[in-house]
């Protein structure tokens, strides 16, 4: 009996040990085409779920995936410390003071997309005089959107980037500025954009180069898991092991 006590005494103290040593994190995410699919009657996967899921792996910690949800909920639930874990950000200052961010790629400029019948677009001024959409909550360098504001009476606002192109099927805007990848990712998964769609010959040059970033909640109650994460993302960038999971599309044809 004695022995039988010692050895429930050595369970009950392990347990706890161990579940400290495996917290569980939780990353909030939505269906992002390409990069990752998150189907409503099973667990995402794709590139990026492959990414974080190794990313956890060697930081030793168990990764939790949020509900579907939408990209502007994700946000303000980092903002209260309601989830812990975001990927595929691009940094800003504004953003930076409820996350903390650590940069796994370089980010393409955003791109021109117009309607293949249309006028080409090959210069600024030829942009100033179409209506453009614009993605609401997606963060645009600094430097577009100065650029942007000039021509502020002829953006149109939408909530998503599906959204965004078609309104450019419809005719209700003439281009679309919006990430290049991602953009290119949504055309091709949806069939209703196939073969509609070019990218403008004018490209944007920006002076300060963007990152792709892991991001994890100021508020999250693993801050102490910081470092681990920022070692392991360092590692995996140092050695190439993060070129793998960003293969891309790099055009629409």
């Amino acid at each position: 009996m004695l022995r039988l006590g010692i050895a429930l005494l050595t369970l009950l103290y392990l347990l706890p040990l161990n579940a400290h040593q495996h917290p569980e994190l939780e990353w909030c995410l939505d269906d992002h085409p390409y990069w990752h699919f998150y189907p409503d009657d099973g667990e995402p996967y794709g590139q990026t779920v492959d990414l974080m899921q190794t990313i956890a792996e060697r930081a030793g910690i168990k990764l939790r995936y949020s509900p579907n949800t939408p990209f502007y909920r994700c946000l303000q639930q980092m903002q209260l410390g309601q989830t812990d874990l975001m990927a595929s950000l691009h940094f800003s200052s504004e953003r930076a003071k409820f996350m903390h961010f650590i940069p796994y790629d370089k980010a393409r400029p955003e791109a021109i997309f117009l309607l293949k019948e249309t006028t080409d677009i090959t210069s600024w001024q030829d942009l100033l005089e179409v209506r453009v959409g614009i993605i609401k909550d997606y963060f645009y360098t600094d430097e577009l959107n100065q650029q942007l504001a000039i021509n502020h009476r002829k953006t149109v606002e939408v909530e998503r980037l599906d959204d965004a192109f078609a309104l450019l099927l419809l005719g209700k805007v003439d281009a679309v500025i919006g990430p290049a990848q991602s953009s290119i990712n949504v055309i091709q998964h949806n069939p209703r954009f196939h073969q509609r769609f070019k990218q403008a010959s004018y490209q944007f040059i920006f002076n300060h180069a963007q990152t792709i970033n892991l991001a994890m909640s100021r508020l999250s109650p693993h801050q102490e898991l910081l470092p681990k994460f920022q070692q392991v993302v360092e590692q995996m960038v140092e050695n190439g092991e993060v070129e793998k999971y960003r293969i891309v599309l790099t055009s629409l044809d």
